[in-house]
């Protein structure tokens, strides 16, 4: 089945969302990921698990838009109603689908969990949708088509869990139609506030119109709507002109998605060797499947002992630079691009405090090392203190310096007029 691009609302649903205990993750995904689709997003919506509550959310949704995405309420407990709600809302029954029950029974031998007679209600669906099959867990989604006003409507059941929400709402966007795609531009921005950098493309707005920004920390969106050949050359041109030092890329991907593309691209494998950052960096990169293709390995020395015995630094440069510097950093990269045999090394190593700072290492002071081939060489970060901030920024500054002249290559391949 091929879907049409058009307008949605999100609807998120759980007790626990709705009091906080749970913070909705779930819907701004679907609004990012359905956004770059092309969809246009209308209304986002949380109820608890009331049903009346659930129906009256529904029907909002579906005055407003076209389809509806709907997450969470798929399980087998008494208040997981989505299944049941939808079914009313569609004019419709509720019917058990005996293969979808089979996949249960198999996933649950397989996990070695015992069955019990609820989970039956996971293999309930509204009569004649679409089952959606969830790869990672026990609970599939579906698609439901309502008629309102003479116009037909989608519903578009997900599971609550994240790791089960992406990569299903992944799937369904593949069979979703381009025809009437709108053509947007996005840019991702790394080092620069929000507010900053909204004050430095204001000369470009007002030449040629209005830009939608977005803090996707630490990274920055920059979306250029229904845009026309002349005006992404233009906005594209002024960035790197103007913002060189804080730009990504020319991409809706921050740099943990392209940084696997940018080894993969030139044939290179990798190796970490981590101190302040506590492994974030291999993290980053292990998050996405088939990373051992590229990924040799990371090495976290958080104390001095495990630098010197794990990555051969030098006690006598410990001893005269100290752990955060220059020379500790290059050692660092140079013992981890040579010990797990990768073409690039990089390490990071600093103060994230809250204590440990001094006059001329406060918190924040991050010096990360890259080692290849031709030479070992490190710089210097100066870092917002927070300790999550400096690990977090850390690691993305790091990965953005180590692709930073493949990224500069496509960069000029964009600054061609369409």
């Amino acid at each position: 089945m091929t879907r049409r691009i058009g307008t949605v609302s999100i609807l998120s649903t759980g007790e626990e969302v709705l009091r906080g205990e749970l913070v909705d993750s779930n819907s701004a995904t679907l609004s990012r990921l359905l956004e770059e689709a092309g969809f246009s997003v209308q209304l986002m919506l949380t109820t608890g698990d009331r049903r009346e509550d659930l129906v009256w959310a529904i029907e909002t949704a579906l005055q407003k838009s076209d389809s509806l995405f709907i997450s969470g309420g798929l399980g087998p407990t008494e208040d997981d109603l989505t299944s049941e709600v939808v079914a009313g809302v569609a004019g419709v029954a509720q019917v058990f689908d005996t293969s979808t029950w089979q996949d249960i029974e198999e996933k649950f031998r397989q996990f070695g969990i015992e069955l019990t007679d609820n989970n039956r209600k996971q293999a309930l669906f509204p009569q004649d949708s679409q089952i959606l099959a969830n790869a990672n867990g026990t609970a599939p989604g579906f698609e439901t088509l309502v008629t309102r006003a003479g116009d037909q409507k989608r519903i578009i059941a997900l599971p609550g869990p994240p790791r089960e929400l992406l990569p299903m709402i992944t799937q369904y966007l593949t069979t979703v139609s381009d025809a009437i795609k709108p053509d947007h531009e996005f840019i991702h921005f790394f080092g620069i506030g929000e507010s900053t950098l909204a004050a430095a493309l204001k000369p470009w707005e007002e030449q040629h119109g209005e830009l939608g920004f977005r803090a996707l920390f630490p990274e920055v969106e920059v979306k250029l709507y229904d845009t026309d050949p002349d005006k992404l050359y233009s906005l594209r041109k002024f960035v790197v002109d103007n913002l060189s030092t804080s730009l990504v890329d020319f991409e809706p991907l921050g740099i943990p998605s392209l940084f696997p593309q940018f080894l993969q691209e030139r044939g290179l494998t990798f190796a970490t060797a981590e101190s302040c950052t506590g492994g974030w960096v291999g993290k980053l990169i292990t998050d996405k499947a088939g990373s051992s293709n590229y990924y040799r390995g990371g090495i976290i020395s958080y104390s001095n002992a495990s630098k010197v015995n794990l990555l051969g630094v030098d006690p006598a440069t410990l001893e005269q630079h100290g752990a955060v510097s220059e020379e500790v950093a290059i050692e660092m990269a140079y013992g981890a691009r040579e010990r797990l045999g990768a073409d690039i090394a990089l390490s990071l190593t600093g103060v994230a405090g809250p204590d440990g700072g001094s006059d001329d290492k406060p918190v924040g002071t991050v010096w990360v090392g890259r080692a290849t081939a031709d030479e070992t060489t490190a710089r210097k970060l100066k870092l917002i203190p927070g300790r999550e901030r400096i690990r977090i920024c850390s690691a993305y500054e790091g990965m953005r310096w180590v692709m930073a002249d493949w990224l500069a290559d496509r960069w000029a391949t964009r600054l061609t007029p369409d």
